[in-house]
């Protein structure tokens, strides 16, 4: 497979920026609660704000991390920071795939015949991966909002 053919979308970069504002408030909190009990904290309270932080943090990684990728062979869903610890994606080939769902025209899910799922949602250029989805897969049943007729691509 060459680079040529090979698609990447990603998160946007509001989600991105609303997950570090969300990494920053919890530490503001955090600090907010250090500045009040200069002399008396408590242990509970301290915990719960770090394990926020720390929730705050590993969410904002995973939403940098997120990956889904197009090719001639297959869709594939990808988390950098996932693949430190192991758990590297895999393909879904294209004539594997069986259905394609979409709900509220905002969310696409993948079943392919071994029975494994594929969210393909928020990313960035949702439009064009839903075309080429549409394209690439076109023995696969349509469901969900894809299912009205206004929804068909003609040529697919």
């Amino acid at each position: 497979m060459s680079e040529n053919n090979l698609l990447v979308f990603e998160r946007p970069p509001v989600q991105r920026i609303v997950s570090c504002a969300a990494a920053f408030g919890s530490a503001a909190i955090f600090f907010m609660y250090l500045a009040e009990h200069p002399t008396d904290y408590e242990a509970l309270p301290m915990i719960g704000l770090i394990l926020l932080f720390l929730g705050t943090v590993v969410a904002m990684a995973l939403q940098y991390g997120d990956h889904i990728y197009f090719s001639d062979l297959g869709v594939k869903y990808e988390n950098r920071l996932l693949t430190w610890f192991g758990k590297r994606g895999d393909w879904m080939r294209w004539e594997d795939i069986v259905e394609v769902r979409e709900v509220k025209e905002k969310i696409l899910i993948l079943l392919s015949t071994d029975g494994r799922r594929m969210l393909v949602d928020a990313i960035l250029g949702y439009a064009i991966a839903r075309a080429e989805i549409l394209r690439r897969a076109p023995q696969a049943i349509k469901s969900g909002t894809l299912s009205r007729d206004e929804h068909w691509p003609v040529n697919a």
